[in-house]
């Protein structure tokens, strides 16, 4: 009705300035209409994707406070924690394929994230609020050493290094009674934390004590060429050692002998202190 007002009563002068509103209303909608997102997202026992924008903030906020978590050494995500939920800045050389972390809680819960660029389909994130209904894991694997089950000659896994062999003997010698006095989760085995096109990197188990916790990683070598993993590339916050199978990773296999061989993967383990001390 506006419209045809000022085309009825001004003409060509009318016309030209209702396009002006018009494309006025137009920029004024793209500036202010929000590109970012708030969400609220249902824990089904899968990876969660955050899509990020380098150089903005994303809160991502979890149903309990946050005790510690996981991220590759060379992380294009900048991470800050404030209580129950994590600040995310993505960097500019944040893969498309994004990168993964782990978050754990105070009560046990664990999370893998996947911190993704956004684009036109998926925009930026804002907030994003993870709702999980289960009920926060308290069981424990099993019992910790008696005196009469304690070896004599060597270290128990309350230690450093009886966690090391312990954690050898489950990955590579396949123990199956898990470690006294850990919590084992392999609710996240499979999901990638390292994937910068020399090397993957995939979490095969967790385990959780009151002083000390275990990561398995599973890495591959993804190049033609052999290549000399860098203990310093697994460390994180807390670090009490790392070892791995083997260090030095051949070439991609090409041969069903060289695959047979397994010679391109090696399993690291990585020992930090508790995240929930």
């Amino acid at each position: 009705m506006v419209l045809k007002t000022v085309f009825k009563h001004s003409g060509s002068a009318g016309v030209l300035r209702a396009l002006r509103h018009l494309a006025l209303a137009a920029c004024l909608c793209l500036v202010f209409c929000d590109t970012a997102a708030a969400r609220d997202v249902r824990y089904s026992g899968s990876e969660q994707t955050v899509y990020v924008k380098p150089g903005e903030p994303t809160q991502v906020s979890f149903p309990s406070g946050i005790e510690g978590g996981f991220r590759r050494r060379n992380s294009a995500v900048k991470i800050e924690r404030q209580d129950n939920h994590l600040i995310v800045f993505a960097q500019p050389e944040l893969s498309p394929e994004g990168e993964a972390i782990i978050v754990h809680l105070d009560d046990k819960r664990t999370y893998s994230i996947r911190v993704t660029p956004a684009d036109d389909v998926n925009v930026r994130d804002d907030r994003v609020k993870i709702i999980d209904d289960r009920v926060p894991e308290v069981d424990v694997e099993g019992p910790t050493y008696t005196d009469s089950e304690k070896p004599s000659k060597f270290a128990p896994p309350t230690v450093v290094s009886g966690l090391m062999r312990e954690m050898i003997l489950v990955a590579e010698f396949g123990k199956k009674k898990g470690i006294p006095g850990y919590r084992r989760s392999n609710r996240y085995s499979g999901e990638t934390v390292m994937h910068d096109g020399a090397i993957s990197a995939k979490v095969d188990e967790i385990f959780m004590g009151t002083d000390l916790w275990g990561y398995v990683i599973d890495v591959e070598n993804l190049l033609n060429t052999s290549q000399r993993l860098n203990p310093a590339t697994f460390r994180l916050d807390g670090t009490r050692a790392v070892s791995a199978e083997r260090w030095e990773l051949a070439p991609r296999p090409l041969t069903a002998e060289q695959q047979i061989s397994n010679q391109h993967r090696s399993k690291i383990y990585v020992i930090t202190r508790s995240k929930r001390r």
